[in-house]
Formats: C-alpha cells, structure tokens, sequence
C-alpha cells in the first residue's frame, strides 16, 4: 500500500466543493479516494485567515485530500468552469501520512469486544502510536448495579494515537464516528516538503 495523497485547498464553499467534486468524478467515471477536510476536522481556521475572511480580502477556503494525479484533473476541471463555478485551487501539498488522538471509555461488553476488535485488526499501514493504552477492567461485584452507579461490572477505557498510511487512518478515523463513546481529534497531516 504506497499510495501517494495530496492535501489541496480550494478557495469556495465546502458545499460547492463537494458538488463540483462529486459531480466532476461521476460525471467523468474517475474512481479515486477524496476525503473532505470538514468531514475529518482537518480545517483548522487561524487567526489570520479568519481576519482575512471579515475584511474580505480572502474568501472561504476548505482543504481536500485527495491520491495523487487527482488533483491535476480537478485543477483543470476548476479552471475549465471557472465564470460558472467560482473556485480555485490555492495550494496543493504532497502527504506522506495522517494521524489523530483518540480516547474512549465503555460500560458495555459489546461496545468494548467492537473497540477491541477494530483497535486489534488495524487498516494496512497503520500503527497504534507510542504510548497507546487500553485497559479492560471486570468487577464482578458491580454486576447488577445501576448503569450511573460508580461501579460497573465491565469497564473497557483508553487513549492514545493513531498514525501511518494516509487512506488506512482516514478509513479506521471514519469507523470510529459510529461510536459514541469514541472521542476522536482532528485529523493531522505529515507532508514531503
């Protein structure tokens, strides 16, 4: 799995983004990974782009990150309908791997046999980062006790990164939002300057 990712933005609005996008790729039968920086936390708005923004200088951006070769198509797509659609790619930035924090706790055996299933069976190219920690704990006293009681007969808590291949840490970070008691944090990308 060497797959090569680029991280593009693009001067617009997420939503004509992901139309423009999603329309340009089926309409032209291109199959490749896009995933869609609002949909990973991977916006991360400073100070300054946010000045920029209010005193109009710079209009709305949003961040994609797409295999590469993808976004040559797509600049030239954008630049094609550029009087009818008004985006434009502002910078394209090679990736060479994604990473985010995670932390979760559950009462429930089965939320916890899931957690550990997924944690144990992780997409190609990805690693638990250094320091990631699980902990499986069984009281057998608490069992029967309400489930806001302090003690609980199963309790299944950890924390830690997740790093490595670009499509195995968006697709394992993508698993993860089905469950509630997952806390995932933005997404952070490594790139080959």
């Amino acid at each position: 799995m060497n797959e090569r990712y680029c991280e593009v933005t693009v001067e617009g609005s997420i939503e004509v983004v992901k139309g423009f996008v999603t329309g340009f790729l089926e309409g032209q039968g291109i199959s490749g990974d896009v995933f869609f920086g609002s949909d990973y936390h991977i916006e991360k708005g400073s100070p300054v782009g946010l000045l920029m923004r209010l005193t109009g200088i710079r209009g709305e951006t949003c961040t994609l990150v797409v295999e590469a070769g993808l976004h040559e198509l797509l600049a030239a797509a954008l630049e094609k309908r550029r009087r009818i659609v008004p985006l434009r790619v502002l910078k394209v930035r090679p990736v060479v791997s994604a990473a985010f924090d995670v932390s979760f706790r559950t009462f429930s055996r089965a939320v916890g046999a899931e957690l550990r299933e997924l944690f144990g069976s992780l997409p190609e190219g990805v690693r638990l980062g250094e320091g990631f920690e699980m902990q499986e704990k069984v009281t057998p006293e608490g069992k029967g006790v309400d489930a806001y009681a302090p003690l609980h007969d199963y309790e299944l808590h950890g924390r830690g990164r997740i790093e490595g291949a670009v499509k195995g840490v968006f697709t394992l970070y993508h698993h993860l939002e089905r469950f509630e008691v997952v806390e995932r944090g933005d997404m952070e990308l490594a790139h080959d300057e």
